[in-house]
């Protein structure tokens, strides 16, 4: 028989969802018709439409660059964090193999 449940894991998924939906803004800020968004992406000085498009792209080219380095090198420190945690796990291991052969 199927039942709901109010386990204290599905209250807090609960809460958490209604905390996160209370916090999002319901539409983005505008600003004279451009978005917060698209705001990043305007150039500082006058371009024609073709020139402020390239540049559009070139910038988020750049931010896309940046943020995938950024994700590599989360992926190379986490590896990092798991080698060294590899590492403790196999002394552990050795002392207590070592300390059952002496048993």
């Amino acid at each position: 028989m199927y039942k709901t449940t109010n386990s204290p894991l599905h209250l807090m998924m609960a809460v958490i969802k209604k905390e996160q939906d209370e916090a999002a803004p319901a539409k983005p800020v505008t600003t004279s018709g451009v978005n917060k968004h698209q705001r990043k992406y305007e150039p500082d000085i006058p371009m024609s439409k073709e020139e402020a498009s390239s540049w559009r792209r070139e910038q988020r080219r750049k931010r896309n660059r940046e943020s995938a380095a950024a994700s590599r090198q989360r992926q190379r420190d986490r590896i990092t964090e798991l080698e060294a945690e590899v590492e403790e796990w196999k002394a552990k291991f050795a002392a207590v193999m070592e300390k059952l052969r002496t048993l």
